[in-house]
């Protein structure tokens, strides 16, 4: 039997060892954890090629060279990309209960130390059993109408517009299915189409994951029609904001599969008014943001359990060492 002393422990491996064929298997969420576990670990886990290849593995539309360059620019590279963005701030909707609503008159969050973004830059991704059926990059215009008017990203389906230059892809399931579809065919939508909007601010070098990832909603009728659902802190600690990601479904050439036919992301309040732009920076850009995201995360997680509690917590509070 050999003794304790000559056993090999993880700390005794050659760090190249690690890196190049440890590391590299595991999904971000694993490698974070590890990260966590020492100080020689957390050293070895910076790398950034590391880091790039588990983010445009799980958002393919980030190999787009615009959003390559802005990423190099966040303050960790892709490790701070992948914190801002894996998880969306809050998905339970019960939390909007409060009633009030925005107008001119209301108090507003103040942009007077943070400067306006001139664009906005979403990655859209989504999969149907983990296979990708739409990956697309679109780049908003923050300096003419976007402010004044009311915030609606929309993206068709257009595969000449998938600017991630992969090749569209489609869902094979039978149409006539869906033409009918009952209780089991809508759950079975609503399990297996997962999406990630992630909306890029090149200014302040942040992300946020507005969507759900998977449907809160699904329903048919000439189309099949899925619903994202997150829910952000407004600019008062009191306000709470829907943002609503809804994606239309066609039946593709031949009747024999779907693909995407729109993609269309809106903000709205308690009373179900669509925010302008203006508001929906007011929001994001607020230094307190972030903390109501830590105040909203654990409210949920305390909710259910503690794992997540921890999960939330550390999460919250990477992001704010970085503020």
């Amino acid at each position: 039997m050999a003794s304790a002393s000559s056993l090999t422990t993880f700390s005794d491996l050659h760090p190249l060892i690690i890196q190049t064929q440890i590391l590299p298997r595991l999904d971000g969420q694993s490698l974070s954890s590890v990260a966590t576990t020492s100080s020689y670990l957390r050293t070895i886990t910076v790398d950034d090629i590391l880091w790039s290849n588990i983010c445009k593995s799980t958002w393919p539309s980030i190999t787009h060279p615009r959003i390559d360059h802005v990423i190099s620019t966040f303050s960790a590279g892709h490790r701070s990309f992948f914190q801002d963005s894996f998880q969306p701030p809050i998905t339970d909707v019960k939390h909007l209960t409060c009633r009030r609503s925005w107008s001119n008159t209301q108090p507003s969050c103040s942009l007077t130390h943070h400067p306006w973004p001139s664009e906005l830059i979403s990655a859209v991704d989504i999969r149907y059993h983990n296979n990708i059926v739409y990956s697309r990059v679109e780049i908003t215009d923050t300096t003419t109408n976007f402010l004044t008017s009311e915030l609606r990203i929309v993206l068709n389906g257009d595969p000449a517009r998938n600017q991630s230059g992969l090749e569209p892809g489609s869902i094979d399931m039978k149409v006539d299915r869906l033409l009918h579809a009952d209780d089991e065919t809508i759950s079975h939508l609503k399990e297996s189409v997962t999406l990630n909007w992630i909306l890029i601010d090149p200014t302040r070098k942040r992300a946020v994951n507005l969507s759900s990832i998977k449907p809160v909603l699904a329903w048919v009728d000439n189309h099949i029609h899925l619903r994202y659902v997150i829910v952000l802190p407004g600019c008062d600690s009191s306000e709470r904001v829907e943002c609503r990601i809804e994606v239309t479904l066609g039946v593709g050439k031949g009747g024999v599969a779907l693909h995407v036919r729109e993609v269309i992301l809106h903000v709205k309040d308690a009373a179900c008014n669509c925010l302008k732009g203006k508001d929906f920076l007011m929001i994001v850009k607020e230094p307190a943001w972030f903390l109501s995201c830590l105040e909203l995360a654990l409210s949920t997680a305390f909710s259910t359990d503690l794992p997540t509690t921890i999960r939330c917590c550390r999460r919250a509070m990477q992001r704010l060492e970085r503020d």
